[in-house]
């Protein structure tokens, strides 16, 4: 008998792990191209700058990594 995993968990997880990941790739190549990174909506970045470097991290992505782990430890 043949099943479908396209639905199963760990696949949906490495879906979810792949666009994390571009999405890590991307925002610094976008960054370039904002002059001022303290003009970003608060939700997508929050950051600090320390002597010439800027440090940040999005709320959004945090939210959702969360998301997914509740979910998968309630439905695992």
């Amino acid at each position: 008998m043949q099943t479908n995993n396209l639905f199963s968990m760990t696949t949906m997880l490495g879906f979810i792990l792949i666009l994390i990941g571009l999405a890590l790739i991307v925002i610094p190549l976008l960054s370039k191209y904002f002059m001022d990174v303290e003009k970003i909506h608060p939700l997508l970045l929050v950051g600090v700058r320390v002597d010439n470097l800027y440090i940040g991290t999005s709320p959004i992505l945090i939210i959702a990594i969360l998301a997914i782990y509740l979910f998968l430890r309630y439905y695992s």
